[in-house]
């Protein structure tokens, strides 16, 4: 299966306007679900990325700790802080309560930054999954979740899955070799199962494959979509950079983009905030953090490229 080449200056279109009177509920609201005693700063990049990328409200929704982590290093965030197990003596202080209670308040959510893959987190995300009714980006252990639920969740049209070659490998019980081998292959079955996937990697890929319903028969029709970001290299393969795309398409979806173009409008800005830094650094030395930082600057780029 061949993809479509994507020239990242086609994605201009896609940035949402931004007329004078806008609030910051306008910019969208985006809950980010993810954060772990071992692995404490990624939803903090997360969180940061989506504000960076032009989000309005962003609330983190993790352990104690980790959100007094976030409160010093990104103060803009709204913090919920939880328990994760559904085991704690304040039964409505759970993630999975917080997240509904919330939900009126939200637009999208992006789950599974340094998640971990304790029961009540494969719990949580799999309640997520069948509950959550808007938007929903799930990375990193959010992944490993939906690879352990396997065939007993159904498919959602409005969901991004953002695996790197071994998640991807894990979701369809494959190897990461195979999975390189044929990546494209790999993306398509990955949409056909889950929803719309973005396949990280040398040569991005993006798979939207949707069954469309035509008159008494469901399956008459199909809509496919399918490209490859020409942008991208090794000056992203660095920790923490995949939790900054999650901010970065998670953002876009809050403010009610398709996830296809979501995910295509957050993998280009990610890898040409990688490429502006690598052109100013080189290859060594770049910091995820600085890969959200740099997003503004690309993001006016664009806008200043569109006016011209």
């Amino acid at each position: 299966m061949s993809m479509t080449l994507f020239l990242s200056e086609k994605v201009t279109h896609l940035l949402p306007p931004r007329p004078s009177g806008m609030n910051k509920g306008d910019r969208g609201r985006l809950l980010v679900a993810g954060g772990s005693k071992n692995y404490p700063g990624a939803p903090i990049l997360t969180s940061l990325a989506a504000l960076r990328s032009g989000g309005g409200i962003v609330s983190l929704l993790s352990l104690p700790e980790v959100c007094h982590a976030c409160a010093s290093r990104v103060p803009e965030v709204v913090q919920l802080p939880a328990d994760l197990s559904s085991k704690e003596a304040l039964p409505k202080n759970t993630w999975l309560d917080v997240a509904l209670e919330e939900l009126p308040r939200t637009n999208a959510a992006a789950a599974g930054p340094g998640l971990g893959r304790s029961p009540e987190a494969v719990a949580f995300v799999r309640a997520m999954w069948e509950k959550w009714d808007r938007p929903l980006l799930l990375d990193g252990d959010a992944l490993y979740a939906l690879a352990v639920a396997g065939d007993s969740l159904p498919r959602r049209v409005d969901v991004v899955l953002t695996p790197h070659e071994g998640e991807a490998a894990r979701l369809l019980s494959s190897t990461p070799e195979e999975v390189r081998r044929d990546r494209a292959g790999a993306a398509e079955r990955l949409s056909k199962r889950w929803g719309c996937v973005l396949l990280k990697g040398e040569g991005t890929l993006i798979a939207s494959i949707n069954a469309v319903s035509a008159g008494m028969n469901p399956v008459a029709a199909t809509s496919e979509r399918r490209v490859r970001v020409d942008q991208g290299g090794p000056e992203l393969s660095v920790p923490g950079s995949g939790d900054v795309l999650s901010g970065c398409v998670g953002a876009f979806l809050a403010r009610g983009t398709d996830p296809f173009d979501a995910a295509l409008l957050g993998g280009t800005l990610h890898a040409l905030a990688g490429r502006r830094l690598r052109d100013r650094k080189g290859l060594d030395g770049i910091l995820a953090s600085e890969i959200a930082d740099e997003l503004p600057f690309v993001i006016r780029a664009m806008r200043e490229g569109l006016e011209a």
